[in-house]
């Protein structure tokens, strides 16, 4: 993780929490859970353990190394408000540091390419354990998990 990478998501943050709000609201409502008045509330929690997830050593190496992300979240019932909420988070945050010409445009391709896998590791573990964590309480996941998986979050 290149350090202009954290100072950018730490600049701009106002912004990306307004991008990604209007991405959450844009999303379909599953449950009352799922509203947005109501997860807006987590979203400064959320980027503080993105953020502490981001400053642990093994987020902070050189380029060049080729690791694989752990499995995929699974949400049995597929109403988990979680999986909305993880998927606007990615797009804000490609959108706001990656895609527009700011502080990382100093960077170069490869440099940018590691600090965006760096984030997805990263935002991949944060939704790993909160995504679990609802699914746990669930009321429908033992009836359903005979089943099989309904839908995944997947950090792309």
């Amino acid at each position: 993780m290149h350090d202009s990478f954290l100072r950018a998501l730490h600049t701009q943050r106002p912004q990306l929490r307004q991008r990604w709000e209007e991405l959450l609201r844009e999303e379909r409502v599953t449950s009352g859970m799922a509203n947005p008045d109501s997860l807006v509330y987590l979203m400064d929690w959320t980027l503080d353990q993105l953020m502490n997830e981001l400053r642990q050593s093994h987020y902070r190496r050189h380029l060049g190394r080729n690791e694989t992300r752990g499995k995929q979240q699974q949400c049995v019932c597929g109403l988990n408000p979680l999986l909305a909420y993880f998927s606007a988070v990615e797009q804000a945050i490609i959108e706001i540091l990656f895609l527009a010409d700011g502080e990382l445009s100093e960077l170069s391709s490869i440099e940018r390419g590691a600090s965006l896998e760096d984030l997805k590791s990263a935002l991949h573990e944060v939704a790993r354990r909160d995504i679990d964590s609802f699914c746990a309480v669930c009321q429908s996941r033992e009836r359903l998990e005979k089943k099989g998986p309904h839908k995944k979050f997947t950090v792309a």
